[in-house]
């Protein structure tokens, strides 16, 4: 069974929608019961536990894996599911960390991104989701034991074609449309970016304390750069370059895709109000 760590502004809601359409009612977006979620703060560090992953097995018989913000590695899901192997995408600090200020914060101004830095809580954002905390060694070991398989943004294309490779299922479908980005929203505060100079997240100063605040989640993001996508690469079982080729060339003329409806009714009428209800 695969486990998906969601990490926001790392093209996940992207690859989860392509897990949805892939897998049907063999795939779900896993939640927390209604009291945890009470506790859970803006960084979703409160966990998927094994009885939450018991709960979802009964409901979804074939279940092949799970994906959400707080599906982490270092709960208790093997307890309920000893072959788990958990997968993420991982995105360069930097950008991910200016994308979710701008996808999150009060707007797109200076003021507000030093308001938004000043938050110990938005640090090594990458790191926490997987270790629970800012310790880039937690995570590397993490990363290192219990991850089958760790996808780069940068390379989204290709990282498709090797989780394909590692999944070995000949229901995977890499095809995609992009979702849930920031240049497709049209909030107030999306709107507001196009009558601000923008230029100073590019100062050397702000670039800064970027790098400071972020810099566990970078020793993370080039721990997977230099030894854990080499290897996948390696790993791949076929011509690599030539596929990422003819899966872009299948990009250019993808139409609509679309989820099962079964999968579609599984988690909105069956899954989530049995959930509310704890009746499941």
């Amino acid at each position: 069974m695969y486990a998906f760590v969601h990490i926001e502004k790392t093209a996940g809601t992207t690859l989860n929608s392509i897990l949805r359409r892939s897998f049907g009612t063999r795939h779900c977006d896993v939640r927390l019961p209604v009291a945890k979620r009470f506790a859970d703060r803006r960084d979703q560090r409160v966990c998927v536990e094994a009885a939450d992953l018991r709960r979802v097995q009964r409901l979804y018989r074939r279940l092949r894996g799970i994906a959400g913000h707080n599906v982490k590695p270092y709960a208790d899901l093997e307890a309920a599911c000893p072959e788990i192997r958990f997968i993420t995408l991982l995105r360069d600090p930097a950008s991910r960390f200016r994308s979710h200020f701008l996808n999150r914060g009060e707007g797109p101004g200076r003021a507000e991104f030093e308001r938004w830095i000043a938050q110990p809580w938005v640090h090594n954002w990458q790191t926490k989701m997987i270790a629970g905390e800012a310790n880039a060694a937690k995570a590397i070991e993490l990363i290192a034991t219990r991850f089958g398989y760790v996808g780069l943004t940068e390379r989204f294309d290709e990282s498709l074609l090797l989780l394909g490779d590692w999944l070995q299922e000949p229901d995977f479908e890499p095809a995609y449309r992009p979702r849930n980005q920031l240049a497709r929203k049209t909030r107030p505060r999306d709107k507001m970016r196009a009558r601000i100079d923008m230029s100073y997240l590019e100062l050397h100063e702000v670039r800064g304390q970027i790098s400071d605040a972020n810099a566990e989640d970078q020793r993370v993001y080039d721990y997977v750069l230099e030894h854990v996508y080499p290897r996948q690469q390696a790993a791949y079982a076929g011509n690599l370059e030539n596929d990422v080729w003819h899966l872009k060339q299948l990009l250019a003329e993808v139409g609509t895709l679309s989820e099962p409806v079964s999968g579609r009714l599984m988690r909105n009428y069956v899954y989530k109000p049995l959930l509310h209800c704890q009746l499941v």
